[in-house]
């Protein structure tokens, strides 16, 4: 496989950037965002507030199926 090492613009990088994200599906794009989410979690130490927030989240989502 050849590599190809491009040099770039600061805003050519960001359109780049652009149109990477936009030629990901949504599944991809959810599944980026909640790996991010995940080693945020990690990195500052904030399991417990993750794990009452899907509580939360949970006890929500039970409400607004039975309405």
């Amino acid at each position: 496989m050849k590599k190809v090492v491009k040099k770039l613009t600061r805003e050519e990088a960001e359109q780049e950037e652009i149109r990477f994200y936009k030629s990901l599906t949504p599944e991809e794009r959810v599944y980026m965002v909640q790996d991010l989410r995940e080693q945020h979690i990690i990195l500052f130490n904030k399991q417990q507030e993750y794990d009452e927030s899907r509580a939360r989240l949970r006890t929500l989502f039970r409400v607004i199926k039975k309405a």
